[in-house]
This record gives C-alpha cells, structure tokens and sequence, in this order.
C-alpha cells in the first residue's frame, strides 16, 4: 500500500476525525499506522496488530501503543472507534450548508454535540479518573491553570468544587499563577485546562507546579501536546478538526463534561457530608435570591 507523506493528502481519509485531528503530534512510526489505519477504512476490523505492523513495517507492540497514544485503552477499543465513525461518520455530523434550514441547523448542531460528548465518554480513561478524583480528595491544596475559552471551564469547576466543600484558586493573571505555582509543594495538586495542549502560559505554570513537587493534571484534547510532558495525570476530550466551524464550543462541552463527572463521583465517594454541603450552599443563595 502507498503511505501518503503529508496530512494535507490525508483529508480525504478524515472520517476518523480523532485520529486525524491528533495527526500532527504522533511520532514517525505512528504516523505510519494512522496512515494505514486510515486508508484501509473498514478493512481494518479484520487486521490484528500483527497484520498491521507487518504491513505498516512497525510491530504489534507499535500498534498498541499508538492506541494508547491516542487515548484509547487498546487495539479492541480503537477497532471499536472505527466501527462506529463508518456506522455515523462525524466528518458528515457537521456539513454546514448556506441553504440550510434552522431546523437542518439545530438537528446538525445538537448531534454534532451528542458526538462529542460520546467521544469524550469513550477516550476517557477509568483508572486516570480515579486517580484525579483520589488526588482532589486529598490534596492539601488545589490550583487551577487555564485561560481563554478553557479558563471559563475552570471558573465553573470552581463553582463546583467549592459548592461540596472543596477550596481551591484560579489565577487569571499568568505572572500569579506562576508565582503560585512555585509555591506548591508535595500533596498540593495543580490541574491545568487547555483543549490544545498548548497554551504558553498554562503549560509553564504546570511544568513549575511539577517541580514544585505537586500533583500534576490536565485536561487536553491532544495527545502528546506539551502539556502531556508535564502531567502526572492526563485526562483526554474528544477532539475536533474541522476547518469548517470553530472548536471552542466543542472544546467547551467536553470539557464540562468531564468536570462535572468529576464533582459527581467525589460527593457519590462522601454523600452525607457532601450533599451536606451543597444543601449549605444553596441556602444561602436562596438568600440572594427575589
């Protein structure tokens, strides 16, 4: 098979948009398998890793890990991926057209909503869930790093973690988060949001968190984005490539998801105590309240 060298050549294959999407920070050996996986489209279900690094000159071992790579568990879950994205396509969720209707519009929105938080569900990582979850619980202290759209995801978390008795601090200036950050010390947690990977100012603040001696986490929408370097935890969103529509939205949604699983499973973890709180809370709203 020829393996095309360039992504834009891969537009063609973009039906499996999470791979796609991630193309860009995959190493030379797991392009190689994206390539593959990509063009030989449904064939792929009856290929063992075997097959596909025989094929693609890696190995089986190469293969599992570029699943992992890409957040899922392994070969079985990202056969599963595949079978779902020729079952629906999410390349087809989103064509946006000048003629289209508002209610063409709104059914292509909401699906393309439903998509994401579906993919999001299915890449997210049990084990790095738990351990988030047992990090927060524990931590002496809790700082939270984002800006720009990811920082209104991380003002909401606030919200939701103070709302069960949990204090925490997000720093909308980048000079005091990162003063913050060196600060911190072993049993504090550092949990930076950034749906690239990338943002400059988040990343430097949780790489100071690290060697400050704290608990590190993210959440990304990218594999192996700068952020991941610095990441004790890393907890995955679904992703979106398209050139058609902004990814903030997108972005967004998953992220909220995630956070919101999140606030649930600690006050399931202490239910008295933390629907306690939230009782106290909204208490005193209701006194702010007409």
């Amino acid at each position: 098979m020829h393996f095309m060298e360039k992504k834009e050549a891969l537009e063609t294959y973009s039906d499996f948009t999470h791979i796609y999407s991630q193309f860009d920070s995959l190493n030379s050996t797991e392009k190689k398998i994206a390539r593959y996986v990509m063009e030989l489209k449904g064939e792929i279900l009856n290929k063992t890793t075997q097959d596909v690094g025989r094929a693609t000159g890696t190995s089986a071992a190469a293969v599992v890990r570029f699943c992992r790579t890409l957040g899922f568990k392994g070969y079985l879950d990202l056969k599963f991926y595949i079978e779902k994205e020729l079952l629906s396509p999410s390349s087809e969720i989103i064509e946006i057209h000048k003629d289209d209707s508002i209610p063409e519009l709104k059914e292509k929105i909401f699906r393309f909503n439903r998509h994401i938080i579906e993919e999001t569900q299915n890449i997210l990582d049990d084990e790095a869930l738990q351990k988030t979850i047992d990090a927060i619980i524990q931590a002496n202290r809790i700082d939270i790093y984002a800006e720009g759209g990811s920082g209104i995801t991380a003002q909401n978390f606030i919200n939701q973690l103070m709302q069960i008795g949990i204090n925490c601090k997000y720093y909308k200036d980048p000079i005091m988060e990162m003063t913050a950050a060196c600060q911190l010390k072993p049993g504090d947690v550092a949990l930076a949001i950034s749906y690239s990977g990338s943002s400059i100012n988040t990343v430097d603040s949780l790489q100071k968190a690290k060697e400050s001696g704290a608990t590190t986490i993210c959440l990304t929408g990218y594999s192996q984005s700068p952020i991941t370097k610095h990441s004790d935890i890393i907890l995955y969103t679904g992703a979106w490539d398209s050139k058609k529509m902004s990814d903030l939205p997108a972005a967004r949604i998953s992220e909220l998801c995630v956070l919101s699983f999140i606030q649930i499973a600690i006050v399931a973890g202490d239910y008295k105590m933390r629907s306690g709180q939230i009782q106290k809370g909204k208490a005193i709203l209701k006194q702010k309240r007409y």
